[in-house]
């Protein structure tokens, strides 16, 4: 959708400029506190909004509230401009607050994350994650033996976890994310370690493993499946680089978002390794990659 002719069609004023401006943003003075000087910002290709006083609310309501229109007037605003002509939607349920489950990694959660070639003590303070024991649960729930991954939004938030299971037990669920009703929002709306990367340009992996391997400048989307969210989520770089398993639907996809980032001004290329296989006969993947492997493929990227 092109958020700024939907706020000129609806006569709302906003600037890409001054001090409170993002690259990907349009300005506003904030309807939910008291704003000064333009705090408020909407996303150039969405209704994704947000105060850098407040935090904002709803984008449908600041519309509202800045224009004074009614529902009918601005969905046809909407429909106009190239986006959904939705007004009321039913939004999920999210908590207010979130503590992480489990503690210090324990000696097993150690020896999982070395025999992947990971140093334990990095990987704890740089990622912050946590172990659980095999009587660990959360809200009712069975999360025994697991690593226990904070995720965090791009504003460094913590908003969700992940359990990685550490057991390779037959049956057990490798991955295991937050209730919806017990995160603070969805992990599939952000990218892993979004927070931590800094720079004008990052790679997308596909899982989190992958990023601790891969090192800075890297995200996950959790898995090849993108929401739309993360598509614009990695709009927030200059320069995005796709960087899959070699496997054709997966490359498929990653081409397939490319072309979407592309459309929103983001530069963005598609990389491709074949990696070869493991001894089980299945393809390696960044994960499965010795360190002068990540740092050969660094140097190639550019990171």
């Amino acid at each position: 959708m092109d958020t700024a002719r939907l706020l000129d069609e609806l006569r709302i004023p906003y600037t890409t400029e001054g001090k409170n401006a993002t690259r990907n943003g349009l300005s506003v003075r904030c309807p939910f506190c008291d704003d000064p000087s333009n705090h408020g910002s909407f996303h150039k290709y969405s209704l994704h909004y947000r105060c850098w006083r407040c935090k904002g609310g709803k984008g449908i309501d600041a519309l509202k509230a800045l224009s004074g229109a009614n529902d009918a007037v601005i969905a046809q605003a909407m429909r106009n401009c190239g986006g959904p002509a939705v007004i009321r939607e039913e939004a999920p349920k999210y908590a207010d607050t979130l503590t992480l489950p489990g503690r210090d990694l324990m000696p097993y959660h150690r020896s999982y994350l070395m025999k992947r070639g990971l140093d334990p003590d990095y990987i704890v303070e740089r990622y912050g994650i946590r172990g659980t024991s095999p009587f660990d649960k959360f809200e009712g729930l069975n999360y025994a033996n697991r690593i226990i991954i904070p995720i965090y939004d791009l504003d460094g938030n913590l908003v969700s976890f992940q359990g990685r299971d550490v057991t390779g037990v037959d049956g057990v669920e490798r991955y295991k994310v937050c209730p919806i009703k017990k995160a603070l929002m969805h992990y599939k709306d952000t990218v892993y370690a979004g927070h931590l990367a800094t720079g004008d340009k990052v790679v997308v992996l596909e899982g989190v493993v992958d990023v601790w391997k891969f090192g800075p400048g890297a995200v996950a989307t959790f898995g090849t499946g993108c929401k739309k969210s993360q598509i614009l989520a990695l709009t927030n770089w200059r320069e995005v680089v796709f960087f899959f398993d070699p496997e054709k639907d997966a490359q498929n996809k990653a081409r397939e978002y490319a072309e979407e980032l592309a459309l929103m001004g983001v530069r963005v290329s598609v990389a491709y390794e074949d990696f070869g296989t493991k001894p089980n006969g299945k393809k390696r993947d960044v994960g499965d990659l010795e360190p002068h492997e990540i740092a050969r493929i660094r140097s190639e990227l550019g990171v």
